[in-house]
Protein backbone atom coordinates (compact mmCIF):
# COMPACT_ATOMS: atom_id res chain seq x y z
CA UNK A 1 0.00 0.00 0.00
CA UNK A 2 2.84 2.10 0.58
CA UNK A 3 3.98 1.77 -2.94
CA UNK A 4 0.54 2.83 -4.02
CA UNK A 5 0.40 6.16 -2.18
CA UNK A 6 3.99 6.67 -3.85
CA UNK A 7 2.94 5.68 -7.18
CA UNK A 8 0.11 8.14 -6.79
CA UNK A 9 1.78 10.71 -5.46
CA UNK A 10 4.47 10.92 -8.79
CA UNK A 11 1.43 10.37 -10.85
CA UNK A 12 0.17 13.53 -9.27
CA UNK A 13 3.17 15.37 -10.48
CA UNK A 14 2.94 14.50 -13.92
CA UNK A 15 -0.70 15.11 -14.28
CA UNK A 16 -0.26 18.32 -12.65
CA UNK A 17 2.85 19.53 -14.80
CA UNK A 18 1.39 18.22 -18.27
CA UNK A 19 -1.79 20.55 -17.43
CA UNK A 20 -0.32 23.15 -15.69
CA UNK A 21 3.63 22.90 -15.94
CA UNK A 22 3.75 23.16 -11.80
CA UNK A 23 3.52 20.73 -9.50
CA UNK A 24 3.23 20.12 -5.45
CA UNK A 25 6.67 19.91 -3.96
CA UNK A 26 6.26 20.50 -0.68
CA UNK A 27 5.82 17.46 2.12
CA UNK A 28 2.02 17.71 2.41
CA UNK A 29 0.59 15.60 0.35
CA UNK A 30 -3.37 17.03 1.43
CA UNK A 31 -1.83 20.06 -0.73
CA UNK A 32 -0.85 18.18 -3.32
CA UNK A 33 -4.07 16.20 -3.92
CA UNK A 34 -5.88 19.80 -3.41
CA UNK A 35 -3.46 21.07 -6.85
CA UNK A 36 -4.24 17.97 -8.57
CA UNK A 37 -8.31 18.39 -7.73
CA UNK A 38 -7.78 21.98 -9.13
CA UNK A 39 -6.81 19.85 -12.34
CA UNK A 40 -9.22 16.90 -12.25
CA UNK A 41 -11.57 16.43 -9.41
CA UNK A 42 -12.37 13.05 -9.17
CA UNK A 43 -8.18 12.47 -9.78
CA UNK A 44 -7.17 14.94 -6.27
CA UNK A 45 -10.33 13.22 -4.40
CA UNK A 46 -8.82 9.86 -4.92
CA UNK A 47 -5.57 10.98 -3.81
CA UNK A 48 -6.48 12.17 -0.54
CA UNK A 49 -8.31 9.58 -0.25
CA UNK A 50 -4.80 7.13 -0.49
CA UNK A 51 -2.68 10.01 1.29
CA UNK A 52 -5.03 9.42 3.94
CA UNK A 53 -3.83 5.76 3.96
CA UNK A 54 -0.29 7.39 4.26
CA UNK A 55 0.13 7.34 8.21
CA UNK A 56 -0.55 3.62 8.59
CA UNK A 57 0.65 2.45 4.95
CA UNK A 58 4.19 3.78 5.89
CA UNK A 59 4.42 4.79 9.72
CA UNK A 60 2.01 1.73 11.09
CA UNK A 61 0.10 4.62 12.68
CA UNK A 62 -3.20 2.52 12.00
CA UNK A 63 -3.88 -1.31 11.08
CA UNK A 64 -5.26 -1.34 7.35
CA UNK A 65 -7.73 -4.30 5.82
CA UNK A 66 -7.93 -6.03 2.54
CA UNK A 67 -10.31 -3.20 1.82
CA UNK A 68 -8.00 -0.29 1.94
CA UNK A 69 -5.58 -2.45 0.33
CA UNK A 70 -8.41 -2.77 -2.60
CA UNK A 71 -9.24 0.74 -3.00
CA UNK A 72 -5.80 1.74 -2.77
CA UNK A 73 -4.56 -0.24 -5.64
CA UNK A 74 -7.51 0.41 -7.58
CA UNK A 75 -6.71 4.28 -7.06
CA UNK A 76 -3.52 4.47 -7.74
CA UNK A 77 -3.88 2.56 -11.44
CA UNK A 78 -6.58 5.35 -12.27
CA UNK A 79 -3.85 7.92 -11.17
CA UNK A 80 -0.99 5.98 -13.15
CA UNK A 81 -3.09 5.63 -16.37
CA UNK A 82 -4.25 9.11 -15.80
CA UNK A 83 -0.97 9.95 -15.79
CA UNK A 84 0.06 7.80 -19.14
CA UNK A 85 -2.79 9.30 -20.92
CA UNK A 86 -1.66 12.92 -20.25
CA UNK A 87 2.00 12.63 -20.92
CA UNK A 88 2.24 9.94 -23.66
Amino acid sequence: MGLSVLASIAASDAVCLAATGERYSGADHAAAAELLGRVDTKLGTQLGNLVALEPGSHHGRALLDAKDRTAALRAARALVDAATERTT
